[in-house]
C-alpha cells in the first residue's frame, strides 16, 4: 500500500472511528460537494456529533446533517507546497518599423549625371587630341598619352570611330588610329612590316 501524508492518514482515521449510519449519512448527503478541507472538516464534526449523540452502548447516534458549505475558492491543503504559477508570456514584440526611403543621395564624389557626361565628353576629346596629333598610333600609346587606363581608351576609341571622327587602319595587335584613314592604314602596315623583320633581298650567284 502506498504511504499517505499525515493529513490524509488523519482523515482516514476519523472516519474509520465514524459510525456506520454517520458514514452513509455524510457519504450521500455531503461527500459531493466541496473540497477536500471541507469534506474533512464535515467529517471531523459527523464524528464529534456522533460521539456526544451516543446514548447507550451499542446504539447509534443519529447522524447530524450538516449544512452544505457556500461554494468559493478552494482552500490550500496544510502541508503541500503551493502551486507554482507560470507567468503570462509578454506580447511578442511587433517588426520594428521600416524608415522610410529617403531621396538617394549624390554618387561618391560627387558626381551626377552631368558630371558624369561631362567626364565622357572630356576623356572623348582628349583621347581624339592626342590621336590626331600623331601619325598613326596603339591603342596602348594613346593611353599612355592620355594618362589614362587602356580599358576606358579603348571604349572612346570605338565610340570615335562610329562617329567618324577618327579612323582605324588594320585590326588587333596591329590596328592603329590617326585623324585620317590613309595615315591610319600606313602606320599599320608599317608595323606588321616591323614586326615581321627587316627584309633581306637575296643576291645573285656568282
Amino acid at each position: 500500500m502506498a504511504t499517505i501524508d499525515p493529513f490524509s492518514a488523519e482523515i482516514v482515521r476519523l472516519v474509520r472511528s465514524m459510525s456506520d449510519d454517520a458514514i452513509l449519512a455524510l457519504v450521500k448527503n455531503q461527500l459531493g460537494s466541496g473540497t477536500g478541507a471541507a469534506i474533512a472538516s464535515r467529517a471531523a464534526r459527523a464524528v464529534a456529533a456522533g460521539r456526544v449523540g451516543t446514548g447507550r452502548r451499542g446504539r447509534p447516534a443519529k447522524a447530524i446533517e450538516l449544512p452544505a458549505a457556500a461554494p468559493g475558492k478552494p482552500g490550500r491543503k496544510p502541508g503541500r507546497p503551493a502551486k507554482v504559477v507560470a507567468a503570462k508570456p509578454g506580447r511578442k514584440p511587433g517588426p520594428k518599423p521600416v524608415a522610410a526611403k529617403g531621396k538617394p543621395g549624390p554618387k561618391k564624389g560627387g558626381r551626377g549625371r552631368g558630371a558624369g557626361g561631362a567626364g565622357r565628353q572630356e576623356l572623348l576629346s582628349n583621347v581624339e587630341r592626342v590621336v590626331k596629333s600623331g601619325g598613326g598610333l596603339s591603342a596602348s600609346e594613346i593611353a599612355k598619352s592620355a594618362g589614362v587606363p587602356q580599358t576606358r581608351v579603348t571604349s572612346a576609341l570605338k565610340e570615335l570611330k562610329l562617329a567618324k571622327r577618327i579612323f582605324q587602319g588594320g585590326d588587333r595587335r596591329f590596328a592603329r588610329y590617326a585623324g585620317d584613314a590613309r595615315s591610319a592604314e600606313a602606320a599599320s602596315v608599317s608595323a606588321r612590316q616591323n614586326a615581321a623583320g627587316p627584309m633581306v633581298k637575296k643576291g645573285k650567284r656568282k
